[in-house]
């Protein structure tokens, strides 16, 4: 058979290719055993399964007999296999195997071109088969590092070019100077297609084992980038201005090659095989919106070559090796690891809202209270006091080497959070303008030409920028929308009660929230039943008895841990997430929960005024709602205001399970997380009209798109409520949280 037209399927002397079924037997048979033993190990290490070594099988051969094998790229029943230099090979995978289609030199081929990385754009040439290519150079030796070249492939029959139409240099001059993480070159150019983003990957120094003494000397850096327009030129430099956003990304696998960004994750190979015991291949996924690690994937043995590129290729991965073998990987399992940070997640909220409704009904007003987007830390005295402990313990010789890699990283951090306490973030301000997109996108009926938009916020500049973004944006969308906006302490009574300038606050509601109240003795108990204080000092102190008699452990751990929470999501992101172990990191997320329900849920220390507060909120929702309805109203109402009155007003309505009771703190995991209430979450009132009777009004409500569960029975299986049912719920539910407040009011202070 001519060489140009041989299946690689069952190349001689190429293990693995051809089994005979007992030989399959055999070998699933290991690979499930390899799987068993590695889960087991993970969760006998880490008390959880945080690394799996899923089912691996080798998908096709190649041949591999030229240069190293280096990036590869899909396109439909195509296979595209790079070799450093330049040269690539293209391969049918249509009838379940690679049959050579043709071969080509990339335009930008040289020696310096290792092509790393292959990856599809989005613009073509006029009458292109494919996108252009994006091939990143990705070599430290290479002077040609920083590059990335654009390429135009094309097909004529089985002759095959590539002509270069752009090249892409990145310099990263300025960064520091912006504040932006710096790298420390080979950057992998990656293509968001489903997007339109470009992001650029790689490490803060080189990731192999010679250059970090440990992981935690070392953090990924993700950066995003619009995609340059072809028509911008043969030559385009991407500088510190061009930056659009980072994401500092942990680091627990050696040897960065090469990956793909599918579904806002970034899917990226590790290792060198069996080459080192401690380089061996390794699968991470990274969430690039939750700003975490969402899989582990340790092929150890299971991949014995060097990985080289990988992309996802429907329900699999695709790994390309340094060798004629490309393994189909499983897809792992992605639960969302970033619960613990509570009301510090940051969610993308990238499902449709659930807006299912009987037929001949739909929605014309939607009734929301919101929470601003992502802030800086809150509290003034978090980051003072973390960086005071850290600097104390540097003075006197007494930081752990993990201490003293937490206080480069603070102080890196600190010209970003200096006197920036609850500001709104960039990332914050992305947030409203895209649910401002998806609102226009997801309900056309009720914004569109003739609709009204009015929104409130409270004078806090976070909540007040959330709102402006959101108008902003709406604006720009739908120009045939009345939009109105205020921004005022006169709110408070219904959008932050707690406010300290709110005149329905009493001294006794302070007394919830401050140290002085019985709550806080009962909530330090719980912290100290739940985490070894001492033994998490011994991490960051060489002297952790000194520590704890200079500084409230308590105190300390709460603010290191909200430190560690809110870092990742800040314009200049960090990570501080060696300061605690999964387990530390879950009892703290516990505490923090409890605390939160003990102000704010229907635990008898705050003798339900934590709660009854929120009857204020649901009576301004309910009152808007009737002069809506009674003018044919049709459009948005949003307040913006805080997680706490969010939390307490969804224990008021009893929605799902937030309006539990009990006392027993170690119950309250059960029924109220906090995780529930990420940055910009959303609780909001759907209503939706009978189109044959105006009078036949149905609400929904949801919780970030998700529809909850009322103390009164739904109408068919769309979890809809009758208006008038839902309005007799909540006026009695004011009705008696007013009484209750007035009652509690005389409660003298301190109260045991």
């Amino acid at each position: 058979m001519p060489r140009n037209r041989r299946p690689y399927r069952n190349l001689h002397g190429l293990p693995h290719c051809r089994f005979t079924q007992t030989q399959k037997d055999c070998n699933s048979m290991r690979l499930r055993l390899a799987y068993l033993t590695l889960t087991l190990a993970s969760c006998l290490m880490y008390g959880e399964a945080r690394a799996t070594a899923p089912l691996c099988e080798v998908a096709y051969t190649k041949d591999a007999s030229r240069r190293s094998q280096q990036g590869m790229a899909l396109w439909g029943d195509l296979l595209l296999a790079f070799e450093h230099g330049g040269h690539c090979t293209v391969y049918d995978r249509s009838k379940g195997e690679l049959r050579h289609a043709g071969e080509f030199d990339v335009e930008s081929s040289s020696r310096g071109n290792h092509c790393n990385q292959a990856n599809f754009g989005v613009e073509r040439l006029p009458g292109a088969e494919m996108p252009v290519i994006y091939l990143s150079v990705a070599q430290p030796k290479s002077p040609l590092d920083m590059r990335c070249h654009v390429e135009s492939i094309t097909r004529k029959g089985r002759k095959w070019s590539s002509g270069l139409v752009q090249t892409l240099e990145l310099d990263t001059a300025g960064w520091a100077r912006r504040e932006l993480n710096t790298i420390f070159g080979a950057p992998s150019w990656l293509i968001d297609r489903e997007r339109g983003d470009m992001w650029v990957f790689s490490g803060r120094v080189r990731t192999v084992p010679a250059a970090m003494p440990t992981f935690a000397h070392n953090k990924l850096v993700a950066t995003r980038f619009r995609i340059p327009s072809l028509s911008e030129g043969k030559y385009v430099r991407l500088g510190a201005d061009d930056v659009l956003e980072q994401v500092v990304l942990d680091m627990d696998a050696y040897a960065t090659q090469s990956g793909c960004i599918h579904d806002g994750k970034l899917f990226y190979s590790f290792g060198f095989g069996d080459k080192y015991p401690v380089t061996t291949s390794k699968i991470r996924v990274y969430d690039l919106d939750r700003r975490c690690v969402a899989a582990r994937v340790d092929l150890d043995s299971l991949i014995r070559e060097e990985c080289e590129a990988l992309m996802v290729d429907g329900h699999r991965m695709l790994v390309n090796t340094n060798s004629p073998r490309i393994y189909s990987v499983a897809m792992p399992e992605m639960p969302d690891p970033t619960l613990s940070r509570g009301t510090y997640r940051v969610d993308p909220f990238a499902e449709p809202e659930d807006r299912t409704a009987p037929d001949g009904y739909e929605p014309f007003m939607i009734s929301t209270y919101c929470r601003h987007g992502i802030r800086h830390i809150d509290s003034a005295p978090v980051l003072p006091l973390v960086k005071s402990a850290l600097e104390w313990g540097d003075s006197a010789g007494m930081l752990t080497p993990l201490g003293t890699i937490m206080l480069e990283r603070l102080h890196g951090l600190w010209p970003t959070v200096d006197r920036r306490t609850g500001d709104l973030t960039a990332g914050g301000t992305r947030q409203w303008e895209t649910y401002a997109a998806k609102l226009c996108r997801e309900y056309p009926e009720v914004i569109s030409a003739g609709a009204t938009v009015q929104s409130q916020s409270t004078n806090v500049m976070r909540t007040a920028r959330s709102m402006e973004a959101f108008n902003s944006a709406l604006s720009r969308i739908c120009r045939d929308v009345r939009i109105t906006g205020d921004v005022s302490s006169r709110y408070h009574t219904w959008l932050n009660p707690y406010a300290n300038d709110c005149p329905t606050k009493l001294p006794l509601d302070e007394e919830m929230r401050s140290h002085d109240g019985r709550w806080y003795q009962l909530w330090r108990r719980f912290v100290e039943s739940r985490i070894d204080l001492h033994g998490w000092l011994a991490t960051i102190f060489t002297q952790p008895d000194s520590a704890a008699s200079r500084f409230d452990a308590i105190t300390l751990c709460e603010a290191m841990f909200t430190l560690s929470n809110a870092a990742p999501a800040l314009d200049r992101p960090e990570s501080f997430s060696e300061l605690f172990t999964p387990f530390q990191a879950e009892a703290m997320w516990e505490a923090d929960n409890a605390r939160q329900y003990m102000q704010k849920g229907r635990h008898s220390v705050n003798l339900g005024r934590g709660w009854q507060q929120a009857a204020r909120m649901l009576d301004n929702i309910i009152s808007c709602a009737d002069d809506d309805i009674t003018s044919g109203r049709r459009g948005l109402r949003m307040r913006f205001g805080h997680d706490g009155c969010l939390m307490a007003l969804l224990a008021l309505l009893e929605a799902d399970s937030w309006g539990t009771a009990t006392d027993n703190l170690d119950e309250v995991k059960d029924f109220w997380q906090t995780w529930r209430i990420p940055m910009a979450s959303k609780l909001s009132f759907v209503f939706f009209r009978n189109r044959s009777d105006n009078d036949d009004i149905l609400v929904k409500v949801l919780l970030n798109g998700k529809a909850l569960s009322l103390p009164i029975q739904p109408t068919g299986a769309a979890q809809c409520y009758r208006w008038p049912q839902l309005r007799s719920l909540a006026l009695s539910k004011i009705e008696s949280a007013y009484e209750a407040l007035e009652t509690s009011a005389d409660t003298p202070l301190n109260h045991n």
